[in-house]
């Protein structure tokens, strides 16, 4: 049984859970706003990089607000258990939307349907919320459906006296109660990543050097399903343009951290390892990697100093993947992987997919050349040049 109440939320509802914690969905009983909120194990299963992960989550979007950018409303420590509230966004992830049926498109209401199917179907094959597609789940955790309707059957919330004798509030409690458990963070992550609501098991991968069906290629090719890939992609640039304007780089952009909501409006998430550039230096000094090898850089994977480039790669590696079917460079191990993106070129997509719009697959190969100055140097030039 879930908690009933975790520091000032009211839990409503389970919405998944991974290896290191479990997320709600929650409503701030001071505000009455709905959240979703990320709690982390305690005791012996405390992840101190998590923990650290959490907290650095927040202060990097506390003050930011964007309509592409989700927002994090409150962090800290209830009973020695390490929290997040952040905005509930209600959708799909862009691999997942842009894998949808046009009769799933066809109205704001049908694709509000499409997403709460998916949201209570424990057999679908792919994630339908916050999510990290790449981790496995408790899929018990899926079913049923709660929506704005339920408030009327939930019990009232009860008053909150806004006593603090079990919880602190703040990122520097998350960091102090990481500090009692382990050393100082080693910004290593390739796994353990908090299940964000609804995350289904991935699909098998396709055995590399398969080629795509016709009828794959047929679906990949849609013009409708073009169009939504262009104008995920322009918002996607808007919301890079943004944080990069502040410092920011995001440094584990994939498709999984991309969410499109019901109003088809992206958002981009999961900010745990988010760096400012001016603090790049004493991160990649010691040749320590973060994020996830496939949408990697090459400058990310030799440990050399990062700027708002490296994002601008991973989404090529988005764009590639998703105009091709598969990603730039397949491995099965992350040295051969390595080895790859550091020494050899990527195919070109319409070797893979020759129906593939041309001007999506300039775009994408411009962006995942291996000097960063041979890229596209700001998300603004991306976004022009999608729009040619």
């Amino acid at each position: 049984m879930p908690p009933k109440v975790i520091g000032p939320y009211r839990v409503l509802e389970t919405l998944g859970s991974g290896g290191v914690g479990t997320v709600y969905r929650a409503i701030d009983r001071r505000s009455g706003d709905v959240a979703a909120l990320k709690l982390l194990s305690t005791g012996p299963a405390l992840d101190p990089k998590a923990a650290r992960r959490l907290a650095r989550e927040f202060e990097t979007l506390q003050h930011l607000s964007h309509p592409n950018v989700v927002k994090v409303y409150d962090t800290g420590v209830f009973q020695g258990y390490p929290y997040l509230a952040m905005e509930l966004v209600e959708g799909l992830t862009l691999r997942h939307y842009l894998s949808l049926a046009e009769e799933d498109l066809a109205s704001d209401a049908a694709l509000q349907r499409a997403i709460m199917a998916y949201r209570g179907s424990p057999g679908s094959d792919e994630p339908s919320s916050q999510s990290d597609a790449d981790d496995e789940e408790d899929e018990d955790a899926q079913s049923g459906v709660f929506s704005l309707a339920n408030y009327g059957d939930e019990a009232p919330s009860e008053e909150f006296s806004g006593g603090s004798d079990d919880y602190e509030t703040g990122a520097d409690s998350v960091r102090a109660l990481a500090d009692m458990v382990d050393e100082p963070d080693t910004n290593i992550t390739m796994s353990g990543e908090v299940k964000l609501p609804f995350d289904l098991p991935p699909r098998e991968e396709r055995p590399i050097g398969v080629k795509l069906s016709e009828a794959e290629l047929t679906r990949l090719n849609t013009p409708e399903r073009v169009g939504r890939l262009k104008d995920a992609m322009l918002q996607l640039c808007e919301a890079l343009a943004y944080i990069h304007g502040y410092g920011l780089i995001h440094r584990d952009l994939k498709p999984s951290n991309v969410m499109v909501d019901e109003d088809r409006t992206v958002r981009l998430m999961d900010f745990g390892l988010a760096k400012y550039i001016s603090d790049d230096a004493a991160v990649t000094a010691d040749g320590r990697l973060v994020g996830t090898f496939r949408y990697m850089a090459p400058e990310q994977i030799l440990g050399e100093k990062l700027d708002t480039r490296t994002d601008l790669y991973s989404l090529g590696v988005i764009l590639y993947e998703l105009l091709a079917g598969r990603p730039p460079f397949e491995a099965k191990t992350p040295y051969e992987l390595w080895q790859k993106v550091l020494e050899t070129e990527a195919a070109p997509i319409n070797s893979l997919n020759s129906r593939g719009d041309r001007v999506l697959s300039r775009v994408a190969h411009r962006l995942i050349r291996k000097e960063p100055d041979d890229r596209f140097q700001t998300a603004e030039e991306v976004y022009e040049a999608l729009i040619e």
